[in-house]
């Protein structure tokens, strides 16, 4: 595997391991939130801000999947803090936005992938 497709392959786990742990959560495991809900210190944040904007800060998507990011990151939270409020079915009815931004953001790395391959 060469090392920009290993380099986007490690950032779309760590996008899905995200997505599991808050869908986890919201359907009642005691999955620990505290690390993974700060945009900055969930392991996709980590990726965006250690490898993905140093290499590849020219390109706009960059900008745009860091924005969606951030977007994802302040729905989930949103979901957490109805989940334990107890309004659990209408957190639950959140989840197909939770979907739609996680969509965004694999389409968003497809896209700098892509692009970072013809540079």
């Amino acid at each position: 595997m060469s090392d920009l497709k290993y380099v986007f392959e490690s950032a779309k786990i760590k996008h899905f391991v995200f997505k599991s742990k808050v869908k986890s959560y919201l359907y009642g495991s005691n999955t620990p939130l505290e690390p993974i809900l700060n945009y900055r210190q969930c392991s996709f944040g980590q990726w965006i801000y250690d490898v993905g904007l140093p290499r590849f800060d020219h390109l706009p998507e960059m900008h745009q999947l860091e924005k969606v990011h951030r977007d994802i990151h302040d729905h989930a939270i949103y979901l957490v803090n109805l989940k334990q409020a107890d309004r659990t079915e209408t957190a639950l009815a959140g989840l197909p936005k939770l979907e739609q931004l996680a969509d965004s953001i694999v389409e968003l790395l497809k896209q700098i992938q892509d692009k970072a391959e013809i540079d």
